[in-house]
């Protein structure tokens, strides 16, 4: 594999990995179930306040989304480095918040970092996979897999491992996550500060691999011109 495209898949598998971690997180730590479900319940329930606590949680979603689409029309930089930004203000504050105050309240930075994530990664190889869900990558797995038995296509083989190691990776996150709230409570979250770091480092590389690839390329492309040039000249003299 292109060690360009290495660091790509790693990448991705890091943020599998920091999503289910911080997905479980917020249903063991906090109890919630769907935020939209949660609006219709209350409106139901007449319980207003709450109501207005998850149309908040919604909205600070859309912002992330918004912002994905606003940030590389306005600025210059990599998004990449931003939403892991994100990501690490977010898991320092989750574990400084209080264990009594409001569920929903307390995973508003869930709510923005993680589709801020899911909107700035895309999956490498061509493949469509999210960081931040399971469901449709347990049913890319399963139909690679199912494909690959039945016509033995290297194709499929790639494409079951791509979607084996994004699912071994998000719940393994959500694994550990669990077993670290259990024996560390709120503070546990703290631990998925490493894995947003080496997902810092690795983007880093690659943007190096990717500006070195481009540099190689261009000497390459810039050579057979220099080379007429020198002919050229000759033919003159």
């Amino acid at each position: 594999m292109h060690t360009e495209m290495k660091y790509r898949f790693l990448i991705h598998y890091t943020l599998s990995f920091i999503g289910g971690y911080l997905g479980l997180y917020a249903i063991v730590s906090r109890a919630q179930t769907a935020n939209l479900l949660g609006v219709v319940r209350d409106i139901i329930g007449r319980d207003f306040s709450d109501m207005m606590l998850r149309v908040g949680a919604l909205l600070i979603y859309m912002t992330a989304v918004i912002l994905t689409v606003w940030i590389p029309e306005h600025f210059s930089t990599d998004l990449r480095f931003i939403s892991i930004g994100i990501d690490i203000c977010a898991v320092l504050l989750l574990g400084f918040l209080p264990a009594r105050m409001s569920p929903v309240v307390a995973l508003y930075p869930v709510f923005f970092a993680m589709p801020f994530q899911w909107c700035t990664f895309k999956a490498p190889g061509g493949y469509n996979s999210s960081t931040i869900f399971s469901t449709n990558n347990l049913r890319q797995f399963t139909t690679a897999v199912t494909q690959f038995l039945m016509k033995k296509d290297d194709a499929q083989r790639d494409k079951a491992k791509f979607y084996g190691m994004t699912l071994l990776s998000f719940h393994a996150g959500a694994a550990l996550s669990l077993i670290l709230y259990m024996y560390c409570g709120l503070s546990g979250v703290w631990v998925c500060l490493i894995s947003a770091f080496y997902a810092v480092w690795l983007i880093a590389a690659d943007r190096s691999t990717a500006a070195d690839t481009s540099i190689v390329s261009q000497k390459k492309t810039s050579a057979p011109s220099n080379y007429r040039n020198i002919s050229y000249k000759k033919k003159e003299a």
